[in-house]
């Protein structure tokens, strides 16, 4: 419901429950910026969490008139627990209580529980993968986790990659995507700034991508690393998730702190380079895990260490992330 992060992890549900059963009608409690992501295959929810105590008696009174028949909790919160009693629906499940963010919400919702992940429980994947293997019976059923680009969108996205000129000798893009001013998680721009002109000076063809969270630090990005190429502000989250399928077909990369951008691109396949900060990576990091053998994805911790610690992300350098730039 609140963050981009968690509603792409959130997507193996999507699949386990279109595979098992192909004409179920699915819905989504969302907040309204995030819906777009989810439009093309579920129907909406809107919830604004801004809007206070007045947000709930909407929300309750458009579920239940929907009528669904089975709500599933993939956020393990007071208020995902909330939101799943309201729906009214005779069958509510969610992930094993141990795993809740707060145990005694999940005795509000009502729910029965899906037994714990075999391995990786913590998670959010791993969860919403054991409950779509109680829910359908078949694990393999929610092996996938990409958004549904369609055919239209997947085109959409290579044309804005490929209306980027810059005079790089590589045909592959390295994606630097900074993150929001003042979030705990967030690399330093002068970092940012910092690693780019590295890479563009090792010949590699450096694309930075922000948000309208993050256009004043695109724009100043702009001006101080004109070598680069810069899509400042972008908007549409199916396009974000188009333009990074379209960089990861071409066999490129991409730096970005754990965020929701970060979980986007793990979620079309495009190699992530986590800039490890304050947040473990095997709680929320991009799936399949940095720390798997099996994972195209690396992690740059700081100082030079192999594993992740619990330190300011200002303390990750360039060289630590240089580290991990070759593919």
């Amino acid at each position: 419901m609140s963050h981009l992060g968690d509603i792409v992890q959130t997507m193996p549900l999507v699949h386990a429950i279109r595979a098992a059963w192909p004409g179920a009608e699915i819905g989504w409690a969302i907040q309204p910026e995030f819906a777009p992501l989810v439009e093309p295959f579920a129907k909406i929810f809107p919830f604004d969490r801004r809007g206070g105590a007045r947000a709930w008696p909407r929300l309750r009174s458009e579920m239940r008139a929907w009528r669904p028949d089975m709500t599933l909790d993939a956020q393990g919160n007071w208020k995902s627990a909330v939101c799943t009693r309201l729906s009214g629906a005779p069958r509510r499940h969610g992930f094993e209580r141990r795993a809740w963010q707060e145990p005694f919400a999940a005795r509000v919702a009502g729910l029965v529980h899906a037994p714990p992940p075999e391995s990786s429980g913590r998670h959010l994947v791993a969860l919403c993968r054991s409950i779509a293997a109680f829910i359908t019976g078949d694990a393999a059923l929610a092996e996938r986790i990409d958004p549904l680009l369609s055919e239209a969108e997947i085109a959409r996205g290579r044309g804005i990659l490929e209306s980027v000129r810059e005079g790089a000798a590589r045909t592959s893009w390295t994606v630097l995507h900074p993150g929001v001013a003042g979030d705990p998680r967030t690399w330093p721009a002068e970092s940012f700034e910092a690693l780019g002109r590295r890479l563009l000076e090792r010949g590699e063809r450096v694309l930075y991508l922000t948000g309208p969270g993050e256009a004043e630090t695109g724009r100043a990005l702009g001006a101080a690393v004109p070598g680069a190429a810069h899509l400042v502000g972008q908007r549409g989250l199916r396009d974000l998730c188009a333009i990074l399928h379209a960089v990861a077909k071409g066999d490129g990369q991409i730096f970005v702190s754990d965020s929701g951008p970060a979980h986007v691109a793990a979620s079309v396949g495009l190699p992530v380079r986590l800039l490890a900060g304050p947040e473990d990576p095997e709680r929320t990091g991009p799936w399949p895990l940095v720390t798997s053998s099996e994972t195209p994805h690396r992690l740059v911790p700081a100082g030079g260490l192999t594993a992740w610690t619990a330190r300011p992300i200002g303390a990750v350098t360039v060289e630590d992330a240089l580290s991990v730039a070759d593919r």
